[in-house]
């Protein structure tokens, strides 16, 4: 028998290894075996009874603790992460952000780079102070031929 590309073998076992409950058997293969138990629910019988008494016997077991020794015979074993290499960028980065990239600072920075950058970029455009100066009036909404004077 086949539901979805499940077939009864492997129905078993997932009931074998994960148990009678389909929310502990494989996320990706619970649907199709779902599908198949649902359509053929006289082949799991058996192997349902028998996985359903050995999951009441295991919870009614107290798990024991580990030992000291077995927990740091783990962590000993465990391997350890490969020391961080020096680049020119991790230590400009800690430089300039000596509290984490994240750090406030480091926006007001960057705010403080792009606005001299712009600064810069415009100031080699050759554009004259005629038009930045109704640039600047158009943005604030000040009347080109207006007089500084009369603004007081």
């Amino acid at each position: 028998m086949t539901v979805n590309g499940m077939t009864e073998d492997r129905v078993l076992e997932l009931i074998e290894a994960y148990g009678a409950e389909p929310m502990s058997w494989p996320e990706d293969e619970r649907d199709a075996a779902r599908a198949l138990l649902d359509a053929h629910p006289d082949a799991f019988v058996d192997a349902l009874a028998v996985a359903r008494a050995l999951d009441e016997a295991m919870a009614l077991e107290d798990l024991p603790e580990p030992s000291a020794q077995l927990s740091e015979a783990i962590l000993a074993a465990a391997p350890t992460p490969p020391p961080a290499r020096a680049s020119l960028i991790r230590g400009l980065s800690s430089l300039l952000f000596p509290q984490g990239v994240r750090w406030p600072a480091g926006a007001a920075l960057a705010s403080l780079l792009m606005g001299l950058v712009g600064g810069y970029a415009y100031a080699s455009t050759g554009i004259g102070y005629d038009q930045a100066d109704s640039a600047y009036y158009a943005a604030f909404g000040l009347d080109v031929g207006a007089d500084w004077g009369d603004l007081e």
